[in-house]
């Protein structure tokens, strides 16, 4: 055994972020991914973020233990290979632009006639129809169009710094895909599952960035954005987050910081306090800043008040729970060097350790899994003397580019 889904093969047809998400997750539960990729650049995440010798961060986070199988699908020769890897496919996931896999023959009712019982993901952005669905999409454009961009500038729009969304969609697309395997094992029959952003976003983020907006109509009791109810407040040499919703809470830490909020009418109870919220910021900034951030933590630790130390990214690496719980794993890749990757937040019986395999370069797996479909030898070496002739194209492109 490798894990709950080994033995199943999935194919992933993505790039960038949120279909390679819902690949590596798949991927990390012991599926057999094979990742095809076009001629020359590959998945464009090849060649986003930090870099070292020619391997992305994100890529190899995103990429790992997948195969690499390099396919031009506007040519004949190709799309025959692409076309033998159907009949013992269980899933395919895709995230081109609505319209490109009709284009190039490889679209749902064309590969279920080879295979009843595909399980077929499309991830989109916006969705398969309406205004916006031949729009080019990124994160940000996500954010902007629910509301989440408003909701953290606080009056003015602002973007949360990491494309959210985009995972999100991921982990939507991988649990989707799984939850229709279990159907098939019932019903024999696989499905087309269109995944779009937008819905995936709206559907995440709805039970508390909307909760004001879910009731409407007459007779609702607001009480106020839960985002407000959290605020990060500094220290003398950093910053914490504090939750002081209960009143008792408060009062404690106004007996750590030799003060006396707790009877100022603005605080005295956490719908004041709500309301209160920007000059509670400022007066509890200016009596911690007279306290370390360890120190406030263990005392409130000691009282059963939530608290935490707000880390930075460098030092998320050194927190003690982070280090306890395994949370983060330094390994070894054959071309990136040493890594830190996330470890799995799942641990299945027979689950291989992490990483089962390593995030390929271009094409690394082609000639392995053309053999394993039986293709002549006169295919795969055509395939491998291209992929040879782009490698060195690209390597020029390299060195004329660092000159």
């Amino acid at each position: 055994m490798g894990g709950p889904l080994a033995g199943f093969r999935i194919l992933e047809l993505t790039s960038t972020v949120s279909g390679p998400m819902a690949g590596m997750v798949l991927a990390d539960q012991g599926a057999d991914i094979i990742k095809i990729e076009p001629p020359l650049i590959g998945d464009l995440g090849r060649m986003m973020g930090s870099t070292r010798n020619g391997m992305a961060a994100m890529y190899s986070t995103l990429n790992r233990n997948k195969r690499s199988l390099v396919l031009d699908l506007k040519q004949a020769e190709d799309m025959e290979i692409f076309l033998k890897l159907i009949p013992d496919t269980d899933v395919v996931i895709e995230n081109y632009r609505p319209g490109i896999v009709q284009k190039l023959g490889i679209d749902y009712e064309t590969l279920k006639a080879i295979n009843p019982g595909l399980v077929y993901v499309s991830i989109t952005g916006y969705g398969e129809s309406g205004p916006y669905q031949n729009r080019r999409v990124y994160d940000p454009l996500i954010q902007a169009t629910t509301g989440t961009s408003a909701e953290q500038g606080e009056g003015a729009p602002r973007n949360v710094r990491t494309v959210i969304f985009d995972k999100v969609t991921g982990y939507t697309a991988a649990q989707a895909a799984t939850a229709a395997l279990l159907q098939r094992s019932k019903t024999g029959r696989g499905q087309y599952l269109p995944i779009s952003m937008l819905k995936s976003a709206l559907y995440y983020q709805w039970p508390d960035v909307m909760w004001s907006r879910t009731l409407h109509g007459e007779g609702v009791t607001h009480s106020g954005e839960l985002a407000d109810y959290f605020r990060i407040f500094n220290a003398r040499d950093g910053a914490l987050a504090i939750i002081l919703v209960a009143d008792d809470s408060f009062v404690r830490l106004n007996e750590f910081i030799r003060a006396e909020l707790h009877l100022d009418p603005r605080f005295t109870t956490f719908p004041a306090r709500l309301q209160n919220g920007a000059a509670l910021q400022t007066e509890l900034d200016q009596a911690l800043a007279e306290f370390d951030v360890d120190d406030i933590c263990a005392f409130l630790d000691q009282h059963g008040i939530p608290v935490a130390k707000a880390n930075t990214l460098d030092n998320v690496f050194d927190d003690p729970q982070v280090v306890e719980q395994e949370a983060i794993i330094s390994v070894e890749h054959p071309v990136a060097g040493t890594m830190r990757i996330a470890n799995t937040p799942f641990q299945f019986e027979g689950q291989h350790e992490l990483p089962r395999t390593h995030a390929a370069i271009l094409g690394q797996h082609s000639a392995e899994i053309l053999r394993e479909l039986g293709v002549a030898q006169s295919e795969i070496d055509r395939i491998e003397k291209r992929e040879a002739a782009n490698r060195e194209l690209m390597a020029g492109f390299s060195l004329s580019q660092g000159k």
